[in-house]
């Protein structure tokens, strides 16, 4: 079964470097984000556990789910 996007948070740091989250179904959080402008600094991403974002992000999770996702999306976060 293939994982489905249910929430995102859009941030940039510095107004210039993306950091990027999204929740899938499934749980999973990928972190998409620059380190820098140099290149290999840019465009990269990582898995992480939903107990590693920052109350910040789960705000944008909460905020940008569908209605018919909204109480997936509180499961997952433990609310």
């Amino acid at each position: 079964m293939e994982k489905r996007r249910i929430a995102y948070s859009h941030n940039t740091k510095k107004g210039i470097l993306d950091n990027d989250y999204t929740l899938f179904d499934n749980g999973e959080v990928l972190h998409e984000y620059d380190k820098s402008q140099y290149p290999g600094q840019y465009n990269l991403s990582e898995t992480v556990s939903i107990d590693k974002i920052s109350e910040s992000v789960k705000s944008d999770f909460l905020k940008s789910a569908e209605s018919d996702d909204l109480e997936l999306v509180k499961k997952l976060l433990g609310l």
